[in-house]
């Protein structure tokens, strides 16, 4: 049986976020917090091989959000070089400094990531995720022959999340996937065209917060879509951003964390004492 070749596979780049270190004073956490494992590139290694395992693609454009003030980063950074030399990967550099909030800087890596994609789809995956099980391309193909234009590889479960106002219905004519009205940085494909619109808006709206509309680029693509769903018909919003969770209304979770991270700690930490009333 002749092996099956999708489209959207044969022009997909990765665009993979990472840093070295980062500053989330924001987040009532005090000093810069460093990712596992810098500066060695041992765990990036470990997503390029659950990639090349699960979707079998490592096509990729890294994006690394270089803060110049810190040693860490410049040791992270000829490290990367050199790993993107032996896989044959586009290493883009975004500097930044440890004295700036990570929203800014890792807002400022999407967008020099996203400018360097070529492709006309794009996975979207940042440094800390992998892909449970395989995907089946035949889906992501179907999908956007429907005209979806972002297809979202869901951390949780595909159902609803009242504590983030999204919502999951299923998709009118096909039970492969079904559709949310919610924008999320967790892995996903798009077409490059439809990211750089998203990420253009973010740019004019760099976020500094953290809380309800999401961190990073999420902030203001949330806050806009929300704005747009309140104010626009239904039939017009999902024209205007048709988004869509890969599996059926309820589908068991695709993407996982791979560690409890310092950093998440923290503000797992943080956020438990908040909600028990304890002074944070």
């Amino acid at each position: 049986m002749k092996k099956y070749s999708s489209e959207i596979k044969n022009n997909t780049t990765i665009l993979i976020i990472t840093h070295a270190s980062k500053n989330v004073a924001e987040q009532g956490i005090k000093g810069p917090m460093v990712y596992p494992g810098a500066p060695n590139t041992v765990l990036l290694d470990k997503v390029f091989v659950n990639l090349e395992n699960t979707i079998n693609l490592t096509s990729a454009v890294i994006a690394f959000d270089h803060k110049i003030d810190c040693p860490i980063s410049t040791l992270y950074l000829a490290n990367l070089r050199e790993f993107c030399r032996k896989r044959d990967v586009r290493l883009i550099v975004s500097p930044t400094s440890l004295a700036m909030h990570n929203q800014l800087t890792a807002t400022a890596a999407f967008l020099h990531g996203i400018r360097a994609i070529s492709t006309k789809y794009t996975l979207l995956f940042e440094h800390d995720h992998l892909f449970l099980s395989q995907i089946d391309w035949h889906v992501v193909d179907d999908a956007f022959s429907r005209g979806i234009k972002l297809l979202r590889f869901n951390e949780f479960d595909n159902t609803s999340k009242p504590e983030s106002f999204e919502v999951v219905e299923p998709h009118p004519s096909t039970e492969s996937i079904c559709l949310t009205n919610y924008y999320c940085n967790k892995p996903y494909l798009a077409e490059t065209i439809f990211c750089k619109d998203l990420f253009e808006y973010a740019e004019k709206n760099i976020p500094t917060w953290n809380g309800i509309f999401g961190s990073l680029v999420e902030g203001p693509i949330v806050r806009k879509m929300m704005a747009d769903e309140f104010n626009l018909p239904e039939n017009e919003f999902r024209s205007r951003y048709p988004i869509a969770l890969y599996g059926p209304v309820g589908a068991p979770p695709l993407i996982e964390h791979f560690g409890v991270f310092p950093g998440r700690r923290a503000r797992w930490t943080k956020k438990l004492k908040q909600v028990f009333g304890f002074t944070v």
